[in-house]
């Protein structure tokens, strides 16, 4: 997702590369600070369920959590995507008819972020983590207020550094912040705050 408020206009596809250093600053504040353990020996399974990729673009979040030794299902919509599953309509799979995924992470399209994360944490296990990279202001507006009084948040890490969309131009930067957005199924305490 991209904000659109600097003379852009959404892509059609609502399809925007998500930058690697954005996911490696995350991936580094969050395993200092994760209190998730995950078995040792297997290490978690993890799906991208909008992994993006084209011929241009590797996918994002496959391609740095792959150089961290974590094992990727990737599946993506869209039928030019890089994916391992191309063509699958995340959110019209049967979340019992699927592995157990230990994490979900993504960047999902912005219009149906709610619907992608409820999803989500149908399909992880009990302490499951759902990621989802979002606008900070997805905290806002009275429409979502119910969505947040009953999903189980469990951290909020804000990056500082406002990220780009398009490779093509990686010195020009969105114009809102953004957030990666931790829930944990069956999570129940006040949700952390992380700056990085």
């Amino acid at each position: 997702m991209s904000s659109t408020n600097r003379g852009t206009e959404r892509n059609a596809d609502d399809y925007y590369v998500t930058p690697h250093w954005l996911i490696e600053d995350f991936l580094a504040a969050f395993s200092e600070n994760c209190r998730f353990i995950f078995d040792p020996e297997e290490g978690p399974i993890v799906l991208d369920p909008s992994a993006g990729g084209c011929n241009k673009y590797e996918m994002s979040y496959p391609t740095v959590l792959e150089k961290h030794d974590f094992t990727v299902d990737s599946w993506d919509i869209r039928e030019d995507s890089r994916a391992k599953f191309k063509g699958r309509d995340f959110l019209s799979i049967d979340p019992t008819y699927t592995p157990a995924y230990q994490i979900i992470i993504t960047n999902p399209p912005f219009n149906v972020a709610q619907e992608f994360t409820e999803h989500a944490l149908k399909m992880v296990p009990n302490g499951g983590l759902v990621i989802m990279l979002q606008r900070l202001n997805w905290l806002g507006s009275q429409k979502r207020k119910p969505m947040w009084q009953k999903l189980p948040l469990a951290a909020v890490y804000v990056h500082s550094k406002r990220p780009g969309f398009d490779p093509l131009k990686p010195s020009k930067t969105d114009s809102t912040e953004y957030a990666h957005f931790v829930f944990c199924k069956g999570y129940e305490l006040a949700p952390e705050l992380f700056v990085i």
